[in-house]
């Protein structure tokens, strides 16, 4: 797995050898020459969980990782966007579907992803226009009941997720 560290064999600012040392509690890159310090931050993704009528709108990867399997819609957020920007954007790229956001649910780490560690940002969304079509990353998109969601779901985060929507939607007693 990635850590970022080799990101820089070379500054990036005066093309010096980053060395490692010990700055600011932990080893880093730093530049032998101009003492940039090379600090390893994590991507930063969005996704949203709509609900619509009783189901949620889950999109079946076309890429890797998780190539086929089913999640929210969800991706990284641009340099230049607002988390929530991201969300929205993502969800109307995967799902044709424009969505206002209603609330946070809940953020996280993840540390399995081969390209690297990153922080998901989860909102709550419901459905305010488009057209249901997959898009961008997605090769399917559908709705779901809390007793339909399939069983390859991928990302520790969406499962969470969907396993507190379905405790939310079920009637008491079941």
């Amino acid at each position: 797995m990635r850590d970022g560290r080799e990101a820089y064999s070379y500054c990036p600012h005066c093309r010096a050898e980053m060395q490692e040392r010990f700055v600011f509690g932990r080893n880093r890159r730093v530049c032998a020459g101009c003492g940039f310090v090379h600090f390893i931050d994590p991507k930063v993704g969005a996704a949203v969980l709509v609900e619509q009528d009783g189901k949620v709108i889950l999109v079946r990867r076309a890429v890797v990782p998780a190539l086929g399997s089913w999640c929210l819609p969800s991706g990284f957020v641009e340099y230049d966007e607002a988390p929530d920007e991201a969300a929205r954007r993502e969800c109307l790229e995967e799902t044709g579907l424009q969505v206002q956001l209603t609330g946070l649910l809940e953020v996280s780490q993840y540390l399995n992803d081969s390209r690297g560690p990153g922080i998901v940002i989860l909102y709550r969304g419901q459905v305010v226009g488009g057209n249901l079509r997959p898009g961008d990353d997605a090769s399917e998109v559908a709705f779901f009941g809390p007793d339909e969601l399939p069983d390859d779901i991928a990302f520790a985060s969406n499962r969470r997720a969907l396993a507190l929507w379905q405790e939310e939607t079920r009637p008491s007693g079941h």
